[in-house]
Parts: C-alpha cells; structure tokens; sequence
C-alpha cells in the first residue's frame, strides 16, 4: 500500500475533488474539495471506509461499481443525482480509476469529478452580501464623481462667460475713455467749473470701470491657473506711495481722512510690482469702499530684515465675525444692504489673496464686528537686493507724425482712437473687419497697425500674420484687446505682433510705444 500512500502532498494540490482508497474502499488520501465533494464529514476520513462516509446519493450510486471495479479493474463513469439531496456537491458524475499493482492486480481506486463543489451556503450568502455593498458605495462613488464633473463643468463655464464679459464690457470702455481723453486735449471745459468737474468724475469712474473690468480677468485667470508673475527685487514702499496718491481723488470725494505712515527708505520684496501695485489699490479701495464719508483711514508699511509689513486700517463697516474667514472668498461682500451701497463684485480681495499667496507672502483680515471698522495685513518676505526701477522714458518731444492703420469693428472705439490719434498729427485710416485692413494695408502701406484681436470673419491674428507676410518688417504691428493674460500675450507674439497693449489703452502708454517706435 506504501505505494500510492507517500504522494499525499500532491493529492491536496490538485484543482479538483480526489480520494484515493485501498482495494477495500478504505480511504486513503483525500484533497479537501474531494471530501467536501464525496463525504458528509470533513475531518478524521483517512483510514475510514468509504461507504461509510459517503454522502448520498453517491454511496447508493457509487457502491456497485466500486465493487466491480475491484473486480473486472475496468475504470467507469458514475452518473448520481446530487442536486436533489444535498447543496454541497454539484457535479453530476464522478470518475472511478483503478490503481495496479506491477503485476496489473488492483491495488486502490482513485475517485474524482471534474467539476468543484458548490461553495458554503453561508459564505455565499455574506459574499453576494458584501457584493451588493459594493456596488451601492460605487453607485455612490460615482454619482458624487458625476456631481463634482457636473460642479466643475458649470464652474469652467461660469469662468469663461466672467472673462468673455469683461473682455467684451472693454471695448465700449476703450471708446468712453478715449473720448474722455479727446476731450481733456482740446480744452473743451476750461473756464467752466461744473463741465470740469463732470470730466473728473466720468474720468474717475472710467477708471474705476477698468479696475472692477480687470479684477473679474484676474479672478478667472487665476482659477483657472493662468496668472504668471514677473518676479524681480521691488521696493515696496513706493507702490505704497504711489496708490496712496492716486487713491487721494477718491478720498477727497468722500470726505474721508487718509493718514500715510511709509518709510522714505525702499523696502525691498522679491514681486512683480503691477500685481503688488494691484493688490496694495484693491486693499485700499476696499478699506475706502466701506468707510462712509468722515470716516478715517490709517495705512501703514513697516520692515525688519526678513518681512514687509502693510497695515490697512479703517473706521468702516467692519465685518461680522461669521464672515471672516469668508471675506477672501470669490463674490463675499458682507451683506447685501452694504454691497448696494458700496457697489463692487466681492473680487478684490479674491485677486488679492491669490496674488499675495503667489509672492509666498499672507493677508489677513481682522475686525470686532459690525461697525466697528476692519484691518488688514499684508505680510511680503523681504530681499537685501537693489531694487529694479523702471520708469516711462521723458518726454522730450511729441511723436513724430506716423501713419497708423486702426482695425476694430467698434466704431465707437475705433473713432475715438482715430481722433486722438489726429490730435497728435498723425496721419490715420482705419479698418472694420480683417478683409479691408489686409487690403488697406497693402495699398497704404502703414508704418504702425493696431489691431483688435476679436474681429469678425478673420480675427485679429491672422490680420497680423496676412499684413506681416505682405510687407515684412516695414510695419510694426500692435496687439489691441481685452485679453491680457500670458496665453494671449504668447499668441500675439506667435502671430507677429511686436506689442500687445489691454483695452482701454493707456494715451501715454500709446504715445510712448509711437515715440520709441
């Protein structure tokens, strides 16, 4: 019998139901899914008879030709109803194989069935349980998944609509400011105290105009990561003067108390000083937003060796405790009786919070609630570098008189542009759509073109690449638009433009690139 005993090992390892018995139909050596398979018990079997541990109907259906074998030696298939009387086997018939001996005399017999029992009633019942948790969790999972798509979707699409809005609300703004513009050259108002002040207040809210305009471009370029910053040493003290002076016209209008505390000493930070400028004009416009008039207003900058300090400082609204840590949010403005009373879109200091973030520095507002005015603080890591100065080069003369193509399908932009553009004795054409610009341009051959960027039928980049192939490097060519951001940026240079200047055009920004030209 040693003979077909010692491969106990291998009986276990194979993948379906075997028992080995003697001649006897003693068991001898078992796998566990033959004896789940072929007997009704499930320990101590080996050395046990076979028919006494049968499970039915195998020992009625297998007893015979057990008996048999023994006796012909010929293997048989067995078929047995098992489904009928016990779960635990499934197989519909089982294999029976004689084992000989050398002299080809039946030593044992091994059963098998090439099929696996059916598994525990029990644990099939937890597994189907497990699986249905399983799928309802996914269920869950993947509606969360498609609520924050659906989230995200709207809030992309929200975005780009805020920067298609801005973009479009520039170009009536472009015509406002340069008839505002025209106007302050030729004198219409001198001697005239009330047509003056009319001026300075449509000058003053076309300015303000552009501000809220490029606050609502940078909250959508910033969400959408699209902000680059030009990072140089940046003394800090003299944006904090210089918003503090151009603030004055606003302060004076409201009959409100600004006080200054800032060092004559620069104070240096490593930023970009039109975002730094920006943020310092929206903290400020913020604190004079809210303040009513009489009220005072305290800015203060201060410096040790490693950090700026601005403090902000106001005798206004205040803000209620709930809201402070929402007042950085996109669109928080307190409540809505004082956001009709100060106007704005609760941005600025959404861009303010951002760009801050961007120069690795902290803003933080504090307030005792409402009535009882607000501070913030803005906190820059400072540099022991020289600072980089940049100024507008002097204006030593006017510009020599140009020919200047102007393509925009804003007439009233377009005009306006034309106009001032006359006051200044250059000679000017202008242009609707991308078509007759090209053409004009061939024909009249301009020295400088400035072309809007969204323009009907042909948009303003490919005007540029048609002008730029047909005369080369006679033109200069400038970018005119809405759009600010460095993608636009990179795209006007890819097109061949050689500037690129955000609508509404700064006269003295313009002047300057006509003079340097």
């Amino acid at each position: 019998m040693t003979g077909f005993l010692e491969p106990w090992n291998i009986v276990e390892a194979l993948p379906i139901p075997v028992l080995v018995l003697d001649a006897n139909h003693v068991v001898v050596a078992a796998n566990t899914a033959g004896i789940a398979t072929f007997l009704r018990e499930r320990s101590d079997v080996v050395g046990r008879n076979f028919k006494d541990l049968a499970v039915e109907p195998w020992r009625t259906a297998l007893g015979e030709p057990l008996d048999r074998l023994r006796r012909d030696g010929h293997a048989c298939v067995v078929s047995a109803d098992v489904t009928a009387t016990d779960a635990t086997a499934t197989a519909p018939s089982a294999h029976l194989v004689p084992l000989r001996r050398a002299d080809g005399s039946v030593e044992g017999i091994l059963l098998t069935t090439n099929l696996v029992p059916a598994p525990d009633p029990t644990l099939s019942a937890k597994l189907r349980e497990a699986n249905a948790e399983l799928d309802a969790a996914n269920d869950q999972l993947n509606g969360r998944l498609q609520e924050l798509r659906t989230a995200y979707r709207h809030d992309d699409e929200r975005i780009r609509f805020l920067a298609m809005l801005a973009h479009e609300l520039r170009n009536p703004l472009a015509g406002i400011t340069s008839a505002l513009h025209l106007l302050r050259r030729r004198h219409v108002v001198v001697g005239d105290r009330l047509a003056e002040q009319a001026l300075r207040i449509a000058e003053r809210q076309s300015k303000s105009q552009a501000r809220l305009l490029d606050d609502l471009l940078d909250a959508s370029r910033l969400v959408l990561g699209k902000i680059a910053l030009r990072i140089e040493p940046t003394d800090f003290a003299t944006i904090v003067r210089q918003v503090v002076e151009t603030t004055q016209p606003a302060i004076r209008a409201r009959a409100q108390i600004l006080r200054a505390d800032v060092p004559a000493a620069p104070v240096v930070v490593m930023g970009d000083a039109v975002r730094l400028e920006q943020v310092v004009a929206n903290v400020l416009g913020n604190a004079v937003k809210y303040t009513p008039p009489g009220g005072e207003i305290t800015v203060t900058l201060s410096a040790t060796p490693e950090t700026a300090a601005l403090t902000v400082c106001d005798t206004g609204a205040g803000i209620e405790p709930s809201l402070l840590e929402q007042v950085f949010e996109l669109f928080t403005q307190g409540d809505a009786t004082w956001a009709r009373v100060a106007g704005g879109l609760g941005i600025g200091l959404t861009v303010a919070r951002a760009l801050i973030e961007q120069h690795r520095g902290t803003i933080e507002a504090r307030s005792a609630g409402r009535g009882h005015g607000t501070t913030v603080e803005v906190h820059l890591p400072c540099t022991d570098a020289n600072p980089v100065t940049e100024g507008r080069p002097p204006r030593t003369a006017p510009p020599r008189s140009r020919r200047i193509l102007i393509v925009d399908d804003n007439r009233d932009a377009r005009d306006m542009l034309h106009a001032m553009l006359e006051l200044d004795g250059h000679q000017v054409q202008g242009a609707a759509e991308g078509h007759a610009a090209v053409r004009l341009a061939v024909e009249w051959t301009p020295e400088v073109a400035l072309i809007d960027i969204g323009l009907p039928e042909v948009d303003g980049y490919e005007v540029a690449r048609r002008i730029r192939k047909r005369l080369g490097d006679a033109v200069r060519l400038i970018a005119v638009t809405g759009y600010g951001d460095a993608e636009a940026r990179q795209l006007a240079t890819e097109a061949g433009f050689d500037e690129h200047l955000v609508k509404p055009v700064d006269p003295d920004a313009l002047a300057d690139l006509l003079r340097a030209g």
